[in-house]
């Protein structure tokens, strides 16, 4: 232009992008095959492929590809269009530049550019593999564990069922399984407590005194402990001589109902029955924690209530037209040996020692409805009874005569 503004003539300048493509190529994309700019219109203004240097619109051979980057690059300042095919045959990225009304288009092959993610996805499925095989392995193992346990449980619980308990099921797990074999080993627990008592306590004692001894660490080990205890035998009077006008059918039907009978009135008083002797009784009162005086007093309540129930069942004897009953009873108390007495396989909670000779000789000097009590029984309930008498009787076994006294009733009620 002059300096009226006028033209004064044209400059024609011819611009090479063979360096800039150059650079585009090693720098932009390294897997490009071709690039090229374009202005609006699509026209070439450069491109790297030689086989194209007669091509002068972008999509002019009505090429698929070249045609759908045309037709986004007009609708989009960037972007990506790929061919057909998995991966595609070609894929091209287009970028419109800022200051200047050009885009730069570059075309690759698929298999370049998706060469990574193939690999990727190749070393992620075989990754995959060998996770889902790791998981599957610890899952089996798991499982076998699992099942390992179901079966020691099912195993052991038949042999439960057959009386054979064996050694607690070990668990290696806290969840519902290990949950599970711990309740199985209590349950198990809880059937040899019950068998326990079946055995060593049997009918003989009341069940809930039998769980108070089962706290007791002495009461499950054979042998036992040396402690005071409370005696008592009672005796049926004359049963010999009248068992021998007797069935043997009517004497052992006799002598059920009148255990059933005593054996109620024991257990009222948590007596431990130790053995029968024919037609006797012989019965201790443990004080376990306590004192032997309250054992005492709880031994006389029982013998007492013993004489008075035999009315009511020499009553019932009368009405199926047996002989009446009578019992004499002796209550002492001494040191003896109290625990489990036998073998691991035949065993009975008992006691051992001069004590229970002593009562035994106790109870054959008292009469018929009578109960006679040591000094020493009489000396912890002297407050809480009348006696009806005294006697001085000489005991096989002791030197010196025994005082004996015959409790008539108690003072209170």
């Amino acid at each position: 232009m002059d300096t009226l503004g006028w033209p004064s003539g044209e400059l024609n300048l011819k611009i090479s992008f063979d360096y800039l493509l150059k650079d585009i190529l090693s720098l932009g994309w390294w897997q490009s095959d071709m690039a090229c700019i374009v202005d609006q219109q699509g026209q070439y203004m450069a491109h790297t492929n030689m086989t194209m240097k007669e091509r002068h619109t972008l999509g002019g051979e009505n090429d698929p590809m070249e045609l759908a980057v045309y037709e986004k690059m007009n609708r989009f300042p960037s972007g990506t269009v790929n061919s057909q095919g998995h991966p595609p045959k070609m894929v091209a990225g287009f970028h419109r530049l800022e200051h200047v009304p050009w885009t730069i288009i570059l075309f690759a092959k698929g298999s370049n550019i998706f060469a990574p993610i193939i690999r990727y996805r190749n070393m992620f499925g075989a990754v995959s593999l060998v996770l889902i095989f790791i998981v599957l392995m610890l899952i089996r193992r798991h499982v076998c564990s699992i099942v390992d346990q179901i079966k020691a449980l099912s195993n052991n619980a038949g042999l439960v069922s057959q009386g054979i308990y064996g050694p607690p099921v070990k668990f290696e797990s806290r969840d519902e399984i290990g949950q599970l074999v711990v309740n199985y080993n209590e349950m198990v627990n809880g059937l040899k407590q019950r068998d326990f008592i079946r055995d060593f306590f049997g009918r003989y004692v009341d069940p809930e005194f039998a769980k108070s001894l089962l706290e007791h660490p002495d009461a499950g080990r054979l042998g036992g402990k040396r402690r005071e205890v409370v005696l008592m035998m009672s005796d049926i009077r004359g049963f010999t001589p009248l068992a021998e006008t007797l069935s043997p059918e009517v004497i052992i039907r006799i002598l059920n109902r009148y255990f059933s009978h005593m054996i109620r009135i024991i257990q009222e008083y948590n007596g431990i029955i130790v053995d029968f002797f024919g037609d006797a009784i012989l019965v201790f009162f443990d004080p376990l924690s306590g004192q032997v005086c309250g054992r005492a007093l709880c031994a006389v309540q029982c013998a007492v209530k013993k004489q008075a129930s035999m009315a009511d069942f020499n009553r019932l004897m009368t009405e199926e037209k047996f002989p009446e009953l009578s019992m004499g009873i002796g209550i002492n108390a001494g040191p003896v040996v109290v625990g489990n007495i036998g073998s691991k396989t035949r065993a009975k909670y008992g006691v051992v020692g001069s004590a229970v000779n002593i009562t035994s000789r106790i109870q054959t000097k008292a009469l018929e409805n009578e109960v006679l009590v040591s000094d020493t029984i009489f000396a912890c309930i002297k407050d809480e009874v009348d006696i009806n008498r005294t006697i001085n009787a000489d005991l096989k076994g002791i030197e010196n005569k025994v005082t004996l006294r015959s409790i008539k009733n108690f003072l209170r009620k």
